[in-house]
């Protein structure tokens, strides 16, 4: 039930959702993880992939990338948007990515950028089982994790970073780096908003 309520809450707010998303380059959204990502191309999964601005990003960057998005909104702008940027574009979500997986897809790296709050408590055990499972060996999965309130109409759910950390580790991934920052939108920051970036490695 929360899923589909956020979903349905991005979709009303996405006019006003893409024009503050826009506004924002993947590189000034990603810097706490830049040094992060891999220097060699590979096959990317970015989870909740919004406009697409991220993937786009790794895509101009010679990755091969599946965009990962359950709000028609988003698919819909992203896809015509980076329509010159090679980009697969999958209605999806979790716990489950059903589609994912049922295609069989793994990835050297997978994306989780503002998603995981919506994720409800119980759902999150199999989320990151699902997450770990779409690895390739020596892959890495990059995820930030929202402290604060959310927006009206899109319900999130707190997280504690050591069960988030033990949780992978439980999934066979390896903590690599932990990061606290303030964010970066300014509604958000206003609000008390804050985020921690874990980098884990399969």
């Amino acid at each position: 039930m929360a899923r589909s309520e956020a979903i349905a809450g991005y979709q009303s707010a996405a006019p006003e959702l893409i024009e503050r998303y826009e506004a924002l380059s993947a590189e000034e959204v990603l810097e706490p993880v830049l040094p992060f990502f891999p220097s060699r191309a590979g096959r990317v999964l970015d989870v909740g992939a919004g406009t697409g601005r991220n993937a786009a990003w790794f895509a101009g960057q010679g990755h091969r990338v599946v965009a990962c998005e359950p709000v028609e909104a988003f698919r819909k702008y992203g896809s015509a948007r980076y329509s010159d940027h090679t980009i697969q574009w999958v209605d999806d979500a979790l716990p489950g990515l059903d589609a994912i997986t049922a295609a069989g897809f793994n990835f050297n790296l997978v994306l989780l950028s503002a998603v995981w709050q919506h994720v409800a408590p119980g759902d999150r055990p199999p989320a990151m089982a699902c997450l770990g499972s779409v690895l390739r060996a020596g892959g890495s999965l990059v995820m930030s994790v929202r402290h604060g309130p959310g927006a009206a109409g899109r319900p999130v759910f707190e997280s504690d970073d050591e069960e988030t950390v033990s949780m992978a580790r439980a999934n066979g991934l390896a903590v690599v780096s932990l990061t606290q920052t303030e964010s970066i939108q300014a509604q958000n920051k206003a609000a008390g908003v804050t985020w921690s970036w874990m980098v884990f490695n399969a």
